[in-house]
């Protein structure tokens, strides 16, 4: 009786659900296509598999960490979401692999510290600055945050191909949105550090503001060389003090045609 409650058993430093699923994102292996493009929010997750999939299927739905898999142009590709900033997102990579997904586009939304961007134009991240806390559970904070040089290559040929305004270079990822971006808070209060540290990567030309990047280039680097890119739809403009919701399509089919490059080599 004993042995045979054993062998239910769980193990808790690797858990999964009670039929063998990933435990957070509740997918298997074989349920993610190679080709794998990460959204934050579950909403980017469904409009990309319904707009720009054909045949996409549901594969997980918990937690509101929602994957999709289905084809573009006959190739197999998933969309995962991995919910907001470092913790969720290192939550979510791991499972993700162990579902098949082994080449990862980060599709997500920005703020850029430049004057040039437009709201809705793209940023291609070439590296990250790791202030998401995340990244130290894996290297030393030495150790840097950059995007696979293949990924980069081709979201920017992509972005070119497409005709798509975009803007490539280094982010710096966060913890906080509000304080941690230099936003102030209900009493019109930045902490003076924070303060200080936002105009110095302005000043040091960082181009944009995240909340992933710099987590998902350390995870792939530190655990298997997965080949890691991102790019993100600018949302806000820190230097015109701009804010508008547009342009995640467009970064979708960059993402999508570069992942194409990708597969055919």
């Amino acid at each position: 009786m004993k042995e045979d409650k054993m062998a239910n058993v769980i193990a808790a430093d690797k858990p999964t659900t009670a039929i063998g699923k990933q435990y957070h994102l509740e997918t298997e292996s074989g349920d993610l296509a190679p080709p794998c493009i990460l959204v934050g929010d579950p909403g980017r997750a469904e409009l990309i598999a319904t707009t720009l999939f054909t045949g996409a299927k549901k594969v997980g739905d918990h937690r509101g960490l929602k994957s999709f898999t289905g084809k573009v142009g006959g190739m197999p590709i998933s969309v995962v979401t991995t919910g907001m900033g470092s913790a969720t997102t290192g939550i979510v990579l791991p499972e993700a692999v162990r579902s098949g997904a082994r080449i990862f586009i980060r599709v997500g939304s920005c703020g850029t510290l430049w004057k040039e961007p437009k709201i809705g134009d793209s940023v291609i991240c070439t590296g990250a600055v790791r202030l998401d806390g995340a990244s130290e559970n894996w290297a030393p904070i030495q150790y840097p945050a950059v995007a696979d040089y293949r990924v980069v290559s081709k979201l920017t040929e992509a972005a070119k191909e497409l005709g798509l305004p975009h803007f490539v270079g280094i982010g710096a990822t966060t913890t906080c949105f509000n304080e941690g971006q230099a936003r102030p808070d209900d009493n019109g209060y930045v902490p003076p550090r924070l303060r200080a540290l936002h105009d110095e990567l302005t000043q040091r030309g960082v181009l944009f503001y995240s909340m992933e990047e710099a987590t998902l280039f350390v995870w792939c680097t530190t655990h298997g060389g997965y080949a890691a890119g991102a790019i993100d739809a600018i949302y806000a403009n820190r230097q015109t003090n701009e804010f508008g919701v547009k342009g995640e399509e467009e970064a979708a089919r960059i993402a999508i045609l570069a992942l194409q490059k990708m597969c055919r080599g």
